[in-house]
């Protein structure tokens, strides 16, 4: 692994924050491309609000789950670019934030949602591609066999494990080809939750043989798993959502979205 690509003078060129900026590069031209397509207003602006949402929530979700450490060491706090976010405080962070922003400006939240469905798969890649380089989201150990290679957890201790972050990485590329293929196809909000039930039934499965979420399958299926639970939970209304809005959609998915500004 690589989590260090180079040096300048002080400064270090981390893999994991260079590969992450090469998929904010990524998205930003994608969501633009899709944007002018379906002439969404304001579509940059959404997406700050988002990403603002995404960092002060999983931001808060760390802190208050390891509060234990931050009270004691309280200006630390806000040196986000130290790392800590949890998944599932950047979901609700973003979602939250995107809701108030479109509370504001009078938009669809669900038309919105929809154009960022294909740059949260494609983000997500570039996430596992980031962890592979970085030693994070580790797999467990393994024996000898195709799917398994000699591999470093966070702390460095190389073991022959799953390959946990390129499985994750080609799941979440076959996603973004498949919510891609489909993004005219389907009514207004069923990308977005598509996208959101796809994704987290890929973390769902990729824990399975992930290292870093509990020293066993017991302990990854304990009640006391938040990452189990919030995934879950995250897959259970994302169906109910896909069921719901195929009963309330309107026939034609495009000219509703185009319409969405007028």
């Amino acid at each position: 692994m690589a989590p260090i690509l180079g040096r300048y003078g002080p400064f270090f060129l981390y893999s994991y924050e260079i590969v992450v900026g090469l998929g904010l590069f990524a998205v930003y031209g994608l969501v633009s491309r899709q944007a002018r397509q379906l002439s969404l207003a304001d579509w940059l602006d959404a997406g700050l609000a988002g990403l603002i949402g995404a960092i002060a929530g999983g931001r808060l979700l760390f802190v208050l789950v390891n509060w234990d450490y931050f009270q004691l060491h309280t200006t630390e706090i806000w040196q986000v670019w130290r790392g800590g976010l949890v998944y599932i405080g950047v979901l609700l962070g973003a979602m939250s934030a995107l809701l108030i922003w479109r509370r504001r400006r009078q938009r669809s939240f669900l038309a919105y949602a929809d154009l960022y469905a294909p740059a949260l798969a494609l983000l997500s890649a570039f996430g596992w591609l980031a962890c592979w380089l970085e030693g994070c989201a580790y797999g467990r150990e393994a024996a000898v066999h195709p799917l398994s290679a000699p591999l470093p957890d966070s702390f460095g201790v190389t073991l022959v494990r799953y390959q946990t972050q390129l499985l994750g990485l080609a799941a979440t590329v076959l996603i973004f080809l498949l919510i891609w293929r489909v993004r005219y196809r389907l009514y207004l909000g069923q990308l977005f939750w598509l996208a959101m039930l796809l994704l987290s039934t890929t973390r769902v499965v990729s824990g399975l043989f992930r290292g870093d979420l509990g020293s066993s399958l017991d302990s990854y299926f304990s009640p006391l798993n938040s990452a189990l639970v919030a995934d879950l939970t995250v897959m259970l209304v994302s169906c109910g959502a896909l069921i719901l809005g195929h009963r309330r959609a309107l026939p034609n998915r495009r000219v509703q979205l185009r319409n969405i500004e007028k």
